[in-house]
């Protein structure tokens, strides 16, 4: 009996070997180095870099807000610190007329220039292929003085009665300088200092032209009225921060209704680790909802208020 079980084991590693085989032969695709996976990643992304919005995401941002020349020089203008990360062009641009239309296009051998908070000098860095692509995801939110704004899709606009000719950024949060303004979340920008406001893209345009100021005037519709809020901070407001939908793995149901493709505004993780969101946030580390609790029990937990803010009392 045992001599059987040696002899499958054997006829079972013979088989292994020969499929091992057969496949480095005959798809050597299969085992392409990690190099090669960059360069067609690479490749593929400057091939569909067509859009306009990617192509404004990668030029630098003036002082003004306005697209600067795609041949400037790194470090001619004044950048402030409002504007990190903004990609800056190199001596190996693109002659493709298609690419020269859109600006300079993304390049393994382009630096990407990140101004410093004191104008002193530039870093560099090398950007990956990997995270040129994510820059191709939509836009999902985008975040400014203390909110938080969301495109104006018909649903929203249904669900919380504004009209479907109301075109602007739904904003669905306000904090700090926002709230402290008089914004409301459901408020609608529909222009910053009288530049118009129709999506996350022209938001972002408009609150660039006033990065380094400390006020400005936001135009929003509110129960079927349009109001001028102004706002006024002792810091410079500083430009909006957009953020797309996280990466996601793909065995991953799907929350939502059919919006298309998956990767068309998520990110597809390709290891069993989703490194753009945090497994346990402060949400999961604490019970929800928290329970209720005797009168003079010890507190476990640090000072975070009144305690009939969370439990009930018992």
């Amino acid at each position: 009996m045992k001599n059987v079980w040696k002899s499958i084991n054997f006829i079972l590693v013979i088989l292994i070997l020969l499929t091992a085989g057969y496949l480095m032969i005959f798809s050597p695709e299969k085992f392409m180095s990690k190099e090669r996976n960059e360069e067609e990643l690479i490749k593929s992304v400057r091939q569909n870099a067509s859009s306009p919005a990617l192509a404004a995401f990668n030029r630098p941002v003036n002082r003004q807000g306005d697209l600067m020349d795609p041949n400037a020089v790194p470090g001619a203008n004044n950048y402030g610190p409002a504007y990190n990360n903004q990609s800056a062009p190199q001596g190996n641009q693109s002659t493709d007329p298609a690419n020269a239309a859109l600006g300079w296009q993304v390049d393994p051998n382009d630096m990407f220039w990140t101004a410093n908070p004191d104008n002193s000098t530039a870093a560099q860095t090398t950007p990956s292929a990997t995270n040129t692509a994510l820059l191709e995801k939509i836009l999902q939110e985008g975040h400014w003085i203390g909110l938080e704004a969301v495109p104006l899709t018909p649903q929203l606009a249904q669900a919380n009665g504004i009209p479907q000719n109301v075109t602007g950024v739904l904003i669905d949060e306000v904090t700090l300088l926002a709230a402290a303004s008089g914004i409301y979340a459901g408020d609608v920008i529909l222009a910053v200092n009288d530049m118009p406001v129709n999506d996350l893209h022209s938001f972002r345009t408009a609150t660039a032209a006033t990065a380094m100021k400390n006020e400005a005037v936001v135009t929003v519709y509110r129960k079927n009225a349009n109001i001028k809020i102004p706002v006024k901070s002792s810091e410079v407001l500083g430009v909006a921060q957009m953020e797309a939908a996280p990466m996601i793995f793909s065995t991953s149901r799907s929350p939502h209704g059919y919006y298309g493709p998956c990767d068309k505004c998520h990110s597809i993780s390709k290891s069993a680790k989703n490194n753009s969101t945090l497994g346990m946030d402060a949400g999961d580390a604490l019970p929800i909802p928290p329970p209720s609790i005797k009168w003079g029990t010890p507190c476990p937990h640090r000072n975070r208020g009144l305690c009939t803010n969370c439990h009930k009392i018992i």
